[in-house]
């Protein structure tokens, strides 16, 4: 329809052959559009019989606000403002241009109650961007090619050399943290590295195929807090009746299942590999969550709990307060 326009205001006399033609389409899905713009836009569209083309009558501006209505235009500017905390990601810069070109055709919104009126989006805190690494990430994992990367992980503070092969940048929103997902020749296992954790990247000449068993989902599904495991464990957590309603009211794991209990408490169930990072997370909860099942992550929360009691002297402080006569 923008190239019909062209033509009619150019007094190009566009007929249904000769645009179907350019766009390699049928006649009828031409005169479809044609009848679109006149019937529904209201152009004031003719045709010549002598000139076998059709016209403008007179002027007309063809603007993509015809398109959208109040609501639809509104949720542009919420996107073009959630966008922003995306920027210098690639695709950033081409993404924000589009949106800018159509949001200049908008009518400026004179209502009282404009969707930024009535919603405000908090930009979350996202870790520093570093424009060249993902470039050179998007182009590795477009070209299927392997890069040598200086990784510093978060567990023993040390930096080591690794060679992967890049499959996908992955967004974890409650994080505000971009993560490249590959697979790594050192621990020969698909692994989740932080982008602000990388310290180097080297493409390399070597290409790379996907396995076809791979699963992008599959593995996201295996996965808590952005971390893998190499077996999957059956996870059974029982949350007290205080923090129950705050663990119903939130999605934690893609295969998680909530049993509730009579008592107000529930137990959270779900299937993951990353045991060290679902006892980070249990942890957070202190005496309000239980972990069930496994006998292993149990075992984990017991050790931790042990360093702990030796860290802050909680029997000590036990004692004392009993002594004191405080609950």
């Amino acid at each position: 329809m923008q190239h019909i326009d062209r033509e009619l205001r150019n007094n190009g006399y566009p007929n249904c052959t000769r645009v179907a033609c350019h766009f390699e389409v049928s006649s009828k899905s031409i005169q479809r559009d044609i009848d679109y713009m006149r019937d529904l836009l209201h152009a004031p569209i003719e045709y010549d019989k002598k000139k076998k083309g059709y016209f403008y009558n007179k002027e007309w501006t063809f603007l993509p606000s015809t398109f959208l209505d109040r609501h639809e235009a509104e949720a542009l500017k919420a996107t073009k403002k959630v966008l922003s905390q995306y920027q210098g990601t690639p695709y950033y810069q081409e993404i924000s241009s589009a949106l800018d070109k159509i949001l200049q055709y908008l009518p400026a919104s004179h209502s009282e109650n404009g969707i930024l009126d009535i919603y405000s989006f908090e930009q979350a805190p996202s870790s520093e961007i570093d424009t060249k690494s993902f470039t050179l990430l998007d182009e590795a994992i477009r070209n299927s090619r392997k890069i040598a990367i200086a990784y510093r992980a978060p567990s023993k503070q040390a930096e080591t050399e690794r060679t992967v092969h890049p499959y996908r940048l992955h967004y974890d929103q409650s994080k505000s943290t971009w993560y490249l997902i590959a697979f790594c020749e050192l621990r020969q296992a698909t692994r989740t590295f932080a982008v602000n954790r990388i310290r180097s990247i080297t493409p390399c000449a070597t290409v790379f195929t996907i396995p076809e068993s791979f699963s992008i989902e599959k593995y996201l599904e295996q996965t808590f807090d952005q971390c893998a495991g190499v077996e999957e464990y059956a996870i059974a957590i029982r949350f007290s009746p205080y923090q129950s309603q705050w663990i119903k009211e939130h999605r934690w794991h893609p295969t998680q299942q909530i049993e509730e209990h009579e008592n107000g408490s529930i137990t959270l169930h779900m299937k993951v590999s990353a045991l060290d990072a679902v006892k980070r997370w249990v942890m957070r909860y202190g005496k309000e969550a239980e972990v069930v099942e496994p006998e292993k992550l149990r075992d984990m929360i017991r050790v931790e709990v042990k360093v702990m009691e030796g860290i802050y002297g909680i029997t000590e402080l036990i004692n004392r307060n009993k002594f004191e006569g405080n609950e």
